[in-house]
């Protein structure tokens, strides 16, 4: 009976210790794709969106007047985001808030990244109605360019990088089933073929 308390105990332990090991894990890894996004996808001032679509007076006078509102939103979910992280770290530190809260945590912080999604992409949507042709081929060749690393694409370096969207960059799309994932087995030069079972 002592021996099955016993069993019992190191399995919880065990599971408790994996679940830690995980959320440092996920914390690690959002760090990471922060740190990428700040390095590698700086956001385009104004002027600079001026210069490359060649914007015409009333263009960049509409930028002018929906670039602070924009501006102020994302600065805003992004410290909302930054502290919810930092609650979920605490959350992590107490080891006693249990899984349920930390799985909310993250819910938290799932939903405001969401958000900051939405929020970017309405604003690409309402910028590029006020631009001819010409310029929208060139602000979403400029999109597509910045994204690229982002989406594993060429520059992108397989599993070290990434893949934020499935179906994109080095590798089979997600969503095939797990025995295509792997592709056709490479041979070995000079080995010779096994023979069919």
């Amino acid at each position: 009976m002592k021996r099955d308390w016993l069993l019992y105990l190191v399995i919880f332990s065990l599971a408790l210790n994996v679940g830690t090991i995980a959320t440092f894990v996920y914390l690690r890894y959002l760090d990471k794709t922060a740190q990428a996004a700040r390095e590698g996808l700086p956001p385009l001032p104004p002027r600079e969106l001026w210069s490359r679509l060649n914007l015409n007076a009333e263009q960049q006078a509409t930028l002018k007047g929906l670039w602070p509102e924009h501006s102020r939103r994302v600065r805003g979910l992004r410290l909302e985001l930054a502290q919810k992280r930092r609650e979920l770290l605490g959350l992590i530190k107490k080891n006693s808030s249990g899984w349920p809260a930390i799985q909310g945590k993250i819910k938290e912080i799932s939903l405001l990244q969401g958000s900051l999604e939405e929020e970017v992409t309405d604003f690409f949507l309402q910028f590029q109605k006020h631009l001819n042709p010409e310029q929208k081929e060139a602000f979403l060749a400029l999109l597509e360019r910045r994204l690229t690393p982002f989406m594993g694409g060429r520059r992108g370096l397989g599993r070290e990088r990434g893949h934020l969207w499935p179906g994109r960059g080095h590798g089979p799309p997600l969503d095939r089933p797990m025995h295509l994932r792997q592709g056709p087995p490479q041979e070995t030069p000079g080995a010779s073929p096994k023979p069919n079972d």
